[in-house]
């Protein structure tokens, strides 16, 4: 990963600007170069205003990098004033050197400055082009020719601002991901379920909303596989109604993640949750009774779901928590009756059977195995809360559940944990103090539209703070498998019914969704993900994709090139504008002279090396063999 240090020496470079089109002609000329850049202290850059600049564009590289001629990296987009403090120091021995261009709203970014030698002098990737497929890949699965289209008319923050309302974006039009969606949606079995995932992240317009889906889900983990064996009674008549029962739990808690994300609160998410019958059944609660408490559900309730393993919570909070959900289950109720967990269940000796009654698979709550003593969650602390015994009238033991939730979800650890796991999957892996403030701080304010942990706002909260858009940030996380194939698929005008993807790859790479057995659901964080067979199966992914033109797993690289002007042709000078033209939507335009030049040559030789004019396959293996690059890796 390029490196993006900061300072203690300072070597202060002629400005440099370059103009980028990236829409057609550009009507306006763009401004002229900075002048006067200069270190005003330690770490403050000024220049002067430029002619008709609407902002500025901070690039910046270390000083060994100048011999080798690797181009600057961004480091300020889109600076309003004259000035720009840059932070931190590089390491012992080395510095800094510094471009500045000025760019219009109109115009574009401002015409290229040269050194002394008269070379032009060119930052790595121009501002723009990174900021792009950071905000894509951070807000969604990455480039594609939808969504770069529509973050060009909008700009970054009404792209953003417009992913956060996703009811607004339109897919009526959207053909390829409904006629993808009808063939596996209501999903009637685990891979229908797993393929839905796929082809919304590939597909879907309204990335955010997959995002966010996801996270949840992932937050939330449950485990398919629980559900499955649950419903083993079907498995000699019906297996086909064990499968579809089992999938329906899972189907409908996403689908609830999906809406909460952006039309409900936290507390209301968390209820969903914890007395969904996927959760009920994954861990356990269907076996805490009032005189054998399953502790399962309680403690991962507390470390992973709300407080966080730091939060201050004890093993005397889990006891207690335990005793809260006992006699919760799972039984099929007849319809009029499904919505209310005191509803009479149909007898268990029907179940499985041909003459069993219809009805819906629901929770329940079962007075006799309910512990209706005192609970107390986090005794002698300012945060205590006494649930009262319901011995006098057992049935409203169905309440304590409420009660704990509402004393879970205050505590002040709560919000942190949730705010810190959105930067971390958001913004940075290391969120600092002042981040994780802010976003609390929009959780707890009682005046957004649906009052605290509003999920909406908190959310936009973390895509609009100023990290969210600050560039040394981008490319500073990892893919999990799950990203980077559905961001491969989008790239190249990938296809897939999503189904052939995920057993086939997915699997190997070891993010098989709806089936992890580990609560704490797939990690977030890019090292846990780096091992050599893990990259092996990502390369190996992106080539044989790209080669295939199938419907169900394959691309459109040709169709691709050919729709943005690119000729297919067999010349040198094309040979250049395709690889650019990849390097652009792979890799936002960072990869080096010598990795453009590795990608040229593998287009011009055949696979002994010998000098050969390009076929369309060769395209195509070309943008396989591109696509298996470290710095697609990258988000």
């Amino acid at each position: 990963m390029p490196q993006r240090p900061s300072y203690a020496s300072l070597l202060v470079a002629a400005v440099c600007c370059i103009h980028i089109s990236i829409a057609g002609v550009i009507a306006q000329s763009p401004p002229g170069e900075v002048a006067n850049l200069d270190v005003t202290t330690a770490s403050v850059l000024t220049w002067s205003a430029a002619a008709g600049a609407d902002d500025y564009n901070v690039y910046r590289g270390l000083t060994g990098w100048l011999a080798s001629g690797i181009g600057a990296q961004c480091h300020g987009d889109e600076i309003t004033g004259l000035t720009f403090d840059s932070p931190a120091a590089p390491d012992r021995g080395e510095g800094y050197f510094y471009l500045v261009t000025a760019e219009s709203n109109v115009g574009g970014e401002g015409t290229a400055g040269t050194t002394s030698s008269s070379a032009v002098r060119r930052p790595r990737t121009p501002c723009d082009m990174l900021m792009r497929n950071h905000v894509l890949d951070r807000t969604g699965y990455g480039w594609d020719e939808w969504s770069s289209a529509r973050y060009a008319v909008l700009g970054r923050q009404a792209y953003v601002a417009e992913q956060l309302d996703p009811a607004s974006i339109d897919e009526s039009t959207n053909t390829e991901l409904s006629t993808r969606l009808a063939n596996v949606t209501p999903p009637e079995d685990e891979r229908e379920l797993q393929a839905a995932q796929v082809i919304r992240a590939v597909y879907g317009r309204r990335q955010l909303e997959q995002q966010a889906a996801m996270f949840w889900d992932n937050h939330f983990n449950t485990d398919h596989q629980s559900s499955f064996m649950f419903f083993s009674f079907y498995q000699a008549l019906f297996p086909a109604t064990r499968e579809l029962e089992a999938v329906k739990f899972h189907d409908s808690i996403h689908a609830t993640y999906r809406d909460l994300a952006f039309n409900g609160t936290f507390r209301e998410m968390v209820e969903e949750m914890a007395l969904s019958p996927a959760m009920i059944l994954y861990l356990d609660t269907d076996t805490n009774v009032r005189l054998s408490p399953n502790e399962n559900f309680a403690r991962e309730l507390l470390e992973l779901h709300t407080l966080g393993v730091d939060g201050g919570y004890t093993q005397q909070d889990i006891v207690e928590l335990a005793r809260v959900f006992t006699g919760w289950n799972v039984c099929k109720k007849d319809a009029a009756v499904a919505a209310d967990p005191l509803g009479v269940c149909i007898p268990r000796s029907a179940y499985g059977t041909a003459t069993e009654p219809a009805g819906l698979w629901v929770n329940n709550f079962r007075i006799n195995q309910h512990d209706t003593g005192q609970k107390v969650l986090f005794a002698g602390t300012p945060h205590q809360a006494i649930i009262p015994s319901t011995a006098g009238n057992p049935a409203s033991g169905v309440n304590d559940v409420s009660l704990a939730l509402d004393a879970i979800v205050e505590h002040p650890a709560t919000a942190r944990f949730i705010a810190t796991k959105l930067l971390q999957r958001f913004v940075t892996e290391s969120p600092t103090t002042q981040m994780i403030d802010t976003v609390v701080a929009e959780w707890n304010d009682a005046g957004n539209p649906l009052g605290v942990g509003d999920m909406r706002e908190v959310l936009r909260r973390v895509l609009t703070m100023s990290a969210f858009f600050n560039p040394d940030l981008a490319g500073s996380k990892l893919k999990t498998p799950y990203e980077h194939v559905t961001s491969a698929f989008r790239t190249v005008r990938g296809r897939t019914d999503g189904a052939q993807v995920h057993r086939t790859y997915m699997t190997r790479m070891q993010e098989v969704l709806h089936r992890n057995p580990v609560p704490t659901g797939y990690s977030e964080l890019g090292d846990d993900w780096l091992d050599t067979n893990n990259l092996l199966e990502r390369q190996n992914f992106g080539y044989d994709m790209a080669i295939r033109t199938g419907n169900t797993f394959g691309a459109d690289v040709i169709g691709l090139l050919n729709a943005h002007g690119i000729s297919t042709s067999p010349t040198p000078n094309n040979s250049q504008q395709i690889v650019e033209f990849f390097n652009d939507i792979m890799f936002a335009g960072e990869l080096t002279a010598a990795e453009r030049q590795l990608a040229i040559d593998y287009l011009n030789t055949n696979d002994t090396g010998v000098p050969s004019n390009y076929t369309s396959t060769r395209i195509r293996e070309t943008a396989g063999f591109m696509l298996g690059f470290a710095q697609f890796l990258e988000q």
